[in-house]
């Protein structure tokens, strides 16, 4: 199979509500031109945003979330699944960075800092807001770990595939020296090639009966990185291009850019300010540094 390379790839599961064409168009602003991004369109059939999201460039691409996979967790998980075999049946990427609609890039340069950092260390597959985040504080992997071993244990005895493919996973992660829970936050993570294509060649990317999971997307999707055998690097810390909180964002717009951090989630809210104030925000920096793009952001922002 020949697979055409580029540099990266984006894959962004979107839902009713969410500012797509404002991410994509930062995700189009700050990546290397030798990119593919992908859209799992989540939104029940309401296809305008899709249609004018192809039309911001033409190396985005967009389709539809997998059937019987709704919400978050473990549904989550397969429509991102369904993006990372879109990518890899046509695409070698150096790697793929995986988005939330309500996150969004910040500046340039994130490939080249991604590079540095998978080549310093060829056992690491997956970078993100790991140990360490933003703000330096450790992250707490204990309610993953009581999510996951509930359903590879007992309580998961009802859903017996599902619960087996856990235990299996768990059982190759941990002679690699898994902990429980361990993974990188959800907003934002990137998976270099030889990781990802590892899930995809072994048949991971293909189990649509975690549908019904309900352990986070970004704990099946670390478990299995680890299972392959590759680990997980901190990408997050507070000198590190991702500045990611599971609600919110980590600091007010205006310290994130001066930090010069790359990635940030959530866009949703920070302290008074609302998702559209700090879009806003966001959008004008973007054309404020390129001549002619103030017009593409004021429209993804009135």
């Amino acid at each position: 199979m020949t697979r055409r390379p580029v540099r990266i790839a984006v894959i962004i599961p979107a839902g009713p509500g969410d500012d797509l064409l404002d991410t994509v168009a930062s995700v189009v602003r700050y990546t290397d031109p030798s990119r593919v991004i992908l859209v799992v369109d989540d939104t029940s059939g309401l296809t305008s945003a899709g249609s004018q999201v192809r039309s911001i460039s033409p190396d985005i691409a967009v389709i539809p979330a997998p059937p019987r996979a709704p919400g978050g967790y473990g549904g989550l998980w397969v429509k991102l699944a369904a993006g990372y075999r879109w990518v890899l049946d046509t695409f070698a990427p150096q790697m793929i960075l995986r988005l939330d609609a309500d996150a969004l890039m910040l500046g340039a340069g994130l490939e080249a800092a991604a590079e540095q950092a998978f080549s310093r260390d060829p056992g690491v597959g997956l970078l993100g807001s790991y140990i360490v985040g933003p703000d330096g504080g450790t992250r707490d992997f204990a309610p993953a770990a009581r999510a996951l071993r509930g359903e590879a244990g007992l309580p998961g005895i009802l859903r017996p595939r599902r619960r087996s493919s856990f235990r299996s996973y768990l059982a190759l992660a941990r002679r690699a020296g898994y902990t429980d829970g361990e993974h990188a936050l959800g907003g934002a993570y990137l998976h270099g090639f030889a990781a990802a294509n590892s899930l995809y060649r072994r048949g991971w990317l293909s189990q649509p009966w975690l549908a019904t999971s309900k352990v986070g997307e970004d704990n099946i999707m670390a478990l299995l990185t680890r299972a392959a055998g590759y680990r997980i690097a901190d990408f997050g810390g507070p000198a590190d291009p991702l500045a990611l909180q599971w609600r919110g964002l980590p600091a007010h717009p205006a310290e994130l850019l001066a930090q010069g951090k790359l990635v940030t989630h959530s866009v949703r809210s920070w302290n008074g300010l609302t998702e559209r104030e700090i879009r806003a925000i966001f959008a004008a920096a973007r054309a404020s540094s390129v001549p002619g793009y103030r017009r593409l952001c004021r429209a993804y922002t009135t």
